[in-house]
Protein backbone atom coordinates (compact mmCIF):
# COMPACT_ATOMS: atom_id res chain seq x y z
CA UNK A 1 0.00 0.00 0.00
CA UNK A 2 1.11 3.53 -0.66
CA UNK A 3 1.21 6.37 1.83
CA UNK A 4 -1.93 7.92 0.40
CA UNK A 5 -3.77 4.61 0.83
CA UNK A 6 -2.78 4.48 4.50
CA UNK A 7 -3.90 8.08 4.92
CA UNK A 8 -7.28 7.40 3.28
CA UNK A 9 -7.77 4.30 5.46
CA UNK A 10 -6.95 6.29 8.61
CA UNK A 11 -9.38 9.08 7.71
CA UNK A 12 -12.11 6.55 6.94
CA UNK A 13 -11.48 4.76 10.25
CA UNK A 14 -11.67 7.98 12.24
CA UNK A 15 -14.85 9.01 10.44
CA UNK A 16 -16.52 5.69 11.20
CA UNK A 17 -15.40 5.81 14.82
CA UNK A 18 -16.78 9.33 15.26
CA UNK A 19 -20.08 8.33 13.66
CA UNK A 20 -20.66 5.55 16.20
CA UNK A 21 -20.21 7.78 19.28
CA UNK A 22 -23.45 9.39 20.56
CA UNK A 23 -23.52 13.17 20.26
CA UNK A 24 -23.80 13.69 24.04
CA UNK A 25 -20.63 11.66 24.68
CA UNK A 26 -18.55 13.17 21.87
CA UNK A 27 -17.35 16.28 23.65
CA UNK A 28 -13.60 16.45 23.07
CA UNK A 29 -11.42 19.13 24.63
CA UNK A 30 -7.72 19.70 24.11
CA UNK A 31 -5.56 21.49 26.65
CA UNK A 32 -1.98 21.76 27.77
CA UNK A 33 -0.34 22.52 31.10
CA UNK A 34 -2.36 23.28 34.23
CA UNK A 35 -5.70 24.91 34.92
CA UNK A 36 -6.13 27.94 37.18
CA UNK A 37 -6.00 25.81 40.33
CA UNK A 38 -2.65 24.16 39.58
CA UNK A 39 -4.10 20.76 38.61
CA UNK A 40 -2.66 19.01 35.56
CA UNK A 41 -5.20 18.83 32.78
CA UNK A 42 -5.28 15.82 30.49
CA UNK A 43 -4.34 16.48 26.87
CA UNK A 44 -7.60 14.94 25.67
CA UNK A 45 -10.77 15.07 27.75
CA UNK A 46 -13.85 13.03 26.96
CA UNK A 47 -16.41 14.50 29.33
CA UNK A 48 -18.30 12.13 31.60
CA UNK A 49 -22.08 11.96 31.43
CA UNK A 50 -24.22 13.21 34.30
CA UNK A 51 -24.81 9.62 35.43
CA UNK A 52 -21.06 8.86 35.44
CA UNK A 53 -20.39 12.00 37.50
CA UNK A 54 -23.10 11.05 40.01
CA UNK A 55 -21.62 7.55 40.30
CA UNK A 56 -18.09 8.93 40.80
CA UNK A 57 -19.27 11.25 43.60
CA UNK A 58 -21.33 8.45 45.17
CA UNK A 59 -18.30 6.14 45.11
CA UNK A 60 -16.43 8.75 47.17
CA UNK A 61 -19.01 8.46 49.98
CA UNK A 62 -21.61 11.12 49.16
CA UNK A 63 -25.41 10.83 48.97
CA UNK A 64 -28.28 13.14 47.91
CA UNK A 65 -26.29 14.29 44.88
CA UNK A 66 -27.51 17.27 42.84
CA UNK A 67 -25.63 18.53 39.78
CA UNK A 68 -25.63 22.33 39.48
CA UNK A 69 -23.46 24.23 36.99
CA UNK A 70 -21.08 22.94 34.28
CA UNK A 71 -18.15 25.23 33.57
CA UNK A 72 -15.01 24.40 31.55
CA UNK A 73 -14.27 20.79 32.54
CA UNK A 74 -15.78 21.25 35.99
CA UNK A 75 -19.23 20.89 37.45
CA UNK A 76 -20.64 22.12 40.74
CA UNK A 77 -22.29 19.38 42.75
CA UNK A 78 -24.25 19.65 45.99
CA UNK A 79 -24.07 16.45 48.04
CA UNK A 80 -24.38 15.14 51.59
CA UNK A 81 -21.74 13.24 53.52
CA UNK A 82 -22.35 12.34 57.13
CA UNK A 83 -24.15 15.21 58.84
CA UNK A 84 -23.04 17.93 56.39
CA UNK A 85 -24.07 19.26 52.99
CA UNK A 86 -21.15 20.16 50.73
CA UNK A 87 -20.66 22.15 47.55
CA UNK A 88 -18.18 20.20 45.44
CA UNK A 89 -16.29 21.15 42.29
CA UNK A 90 -15.81 17.97 40.28
CA UNK A 91 -13.72 17.33 37.16
CA UNK A 92 -15.95 16.36 34.24
CA UNK A 93 -12.99 14.47 32.70
CA UNK A 94 -12.10 12.19 35.60
CA UNK A 95 -14.88 12.51 38.20
CA UNK A 96 -12.44 13.51 40.96
CA UNK A 97 -13.37 16.15 43.51
CA UNK A 98 -11.22 19.24 42.97
CA UNK A 99 -12.57 21.42 45.80
CA UNK A 100 -15.05 21.05 48.66
CA UNK A 101 -16.90 23.70 50.69
CA UNK A 102 -19.00 22.76 53.71
CA UNK A 103 -22.37 24.54 53.45
CA UNK A 104 -24.59 23.51 56.39
CA UNK A 105 -25.72 20.65 58.57
CA UNK A 106 -28.05 18.22 56.81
Amino acid sequence: MTTSSYLRAAVLGLTLAAATVPASAAQFHFGFGTDGFGFRRPLVCIELTDRQIRNAVRDQGYTNIFLNVRNDRRIQVRATRGDWVYLLRVSTCTGTILDRDRLRRS
